[in-house]
């Protein structure tokens, strides 16, 4: 089975390919301006390097979020393109897919990602997060052994006061080894309303 895997809910952008839960390929980059002109062309080259094409993919995965708000729709949008071609799609939080792989380290595991306006998205014992630092701080500070990962931006007062590791592999690759029970149907994650939506929308917008 043939599964290709696409983040670009962050700043770096990433897609690999594995099969039967063997990684293939992966690429990724660092400027999210670039993530819809990117993705597919990256897609094509990692089925290239791995020795498969488009029609041979069997299973899609992709982060639902958070993220930035563009970058979230675009992940997602990316898995309702291959949906639509009869390709099983499945998605995965962010925050998920990113304290991902460190299961058998004897630490509670605080994966935080940078949510502009000086705040972070984070999850804490199955509690999301929208936060600043240091209403973070004050819940870590009642965990035992807690330890953060983080991806993109550092947390500057967090990464001072706890235990932490950026983590550097792409999340595109963390998802091809994510268990089956882990996945869920496509859907979209946000913990932010858009910047751009109106506060006070007109009772009868005109569709």
């Amino acid at each position: 089975m043939v599964t290709v895997a696409v983040d670009l809910c962050l700043t770096e952008g990433s897609v690999a390919v594995g099969k039967n839960g063997e990684f293939l390929s992966c690429s990724s980059w660092g400027i999210s301006k670039i993530h819809a002109e990117r993705v597919y062309v990256e897609i094509d080259h990692c089925l290239e390097v791995a020795g498969y094409k488009r029609s041979d993919i069997s299973k899609v995965i992709v982060t639902s979020g958070p993220g930035s708000f563009t970058g979230v729709r675009l992940s997602v949008t990316v898995g309702k393109a291959f949906k639509c071609c009869g390709i099983p799609v499945f998605s995965i939080n962010t925050l998920k897919v990113l304290s991902s792989g460190y299961e058998k380290i004897n630490a509670t595991i605080i994966p935080v990602i940078y949510a502009k306006r000086k705040r972070f998205y984070a999850l804490i014992e199955n509690t999301y997060l929208d936060a600043t630092e240091e209403e973070i701080a004050e819940k870590i500070s009642r965990l035992k052994n807690p330890l953060i990962v983080y991806k993109g931006n550092p947390p500057e007062l967090l990464i001072k006061e706890f235990p932490h590791l950026e983590e550097k592999t792409p999340l595109a690759k963390k998802l091809l080894f994510l268990p089956e029970s882990d996945l869920q149907e496509l859907q979209i994650f946000y913990l932010r309303e858009h910047d751009a939506k109106p506060k006070n929308p007109p009772p009868n917008p005109i569709r």
